[in-house]
């Protein structure tokens, strides 16, 4: 598949970037890796007019060590946060929802932001011109019309990123940049909940970074994933867990972050609750991660049925929390 005509730009530094978004805002597209942006111009999902690369950029890349807090630029590759000794050390799940992101190849290309970034999914929309000619026009196409679920007045299109999930748990903020401003959101405010506009994100600002409080002892995390394809497939299901132990033995925090559950990751607020407070070994693993299973949407419009994904949602939730715990242990 060809791509379509656009015009290039190569900025030497971010607020050149800046500049040219804030001059083309809807029209231009960003890309780093270009692991998704270019497959979506290929299959006429995007006809940007300008596209701007800044994998050259080396201020968005690295990860950055303060007093209080990390911060892990958006350019940076996801095999550079995977391979990364103190993410692997202290951020467990981070390093984890990076290497299972996709292929070494990809891994090597595709970007830490782009990951964050990268748009919902559904089989009736990610398809080529070809395929779609011959569906009707679904709402995030512009329709009137959902072909997931008949008659509904919503997208249901499903948010498949691998690292926003743990971002989330470990209470992750983005720094969002535009000409002549900076402001900084938590990760769960950069999502809308809405399949056809997923992102709160100006057309002239750009994600630059992502500030992970640093993290103390008696802290532990995990990710799970489930896929068919285990070296490269995006999530159908997903958890993360971030369990915190307090000086009296006790958990402090217990956030637990599902994933491919709709078109936004979603804290479970309700087990979060019920996990504070208690020593580990009081923990009802099945009763918690069961609360899961009413926050994913069961809709059949991935590769595996919904009924099928939500039960996972349980099932992944119990083996991060374990893990979670594991991990605790071993740092002591």
């Amino acid at each position: 598949m060809r791509l379509p005509s656009f015009q290039y730009l190569e900025p030497e530094n971010i607020n050149e970037a800046l500049s040219m978004m804030d001059a083309y805002k809807e029209t231009v597209k960003i890309v780093a890796g270009g692991t998704e942006v270019i497959n979506h111009m290929k299959k006429r999902l995007l006809s940007p007019s300008f596209v701007i690369n800044v994998a050259k950029l080396q201020e968005l890349r690295g990860i950055s060590v303060f007093d209080h807090e990390i911060i892990l630029g958006a350019g940076t590759t996801l095999k550079e946060i995977a391979n990364s000794p103190l993410i692997k050390e202290h951020y467990k799940a981070i390093a984890e929802a990076a290497f299972q992101v996709a292929s070494p190849t990809i891994a090597a290309m595709g970007t830490f932001g782009g990951n964050i970034l990268q748009n919902t999914r559904c089989l009736n929309y990610d398809q080529s011109g070809v395929v779609l000619n011959g569906l009707d026009v679904c709402h995030k196409r512009g329709g009137s019309t959902c072909l997931a679920v008949k008659g509904s007045k919503r997208c249901f299109s499903v948010y498949q990123g691998d690292m926003a999930p743990a971002l989330i748990a470990f209470d992750g903020q983005c720094i969002l940049r535009k000409s002549g401003s900076t402001r900084t959101i938590p990760i769960i405010d950069l999502f809308t909940g809405n399949g056809i506009q997923p992102f709160s994100i100006g057309s002239d600002e750009m994600l630059t970074g992502i500030i992970i409080p640093k993290q103390e002892n008696g802290s532990g995390s995990a990710y799970k994933k489930l896929r068919i394809r285990g070296s490269i497939d995006f999530p159908l299901a997903a958890a993360a867990a971030v369990i915190k132990i307090g000086a009296d033995g006790r958990i402090a925090v217990g956030r637990i972050v599902i994933g491919a559950a709709g078109p936004a990751p979603k804290i479970v607020e309700e087990a979060s609750l019920a996990l504070q407070g208690r020593l580990p070994e009081e923990v009802d693993l099945e009763r918690v991660a069961g609360m899961a299973y009413s926050l994913t949407e069961g809709v059949d419009n991935l590769a595996m049925p919904g009924t099928y994904r939500r039960k996972m949602a349980v099932v992944l939730t119990k083996r991060a929390i374990q893990e979670a715990l594991e991990d605790i242990k071993k740092g002591m």
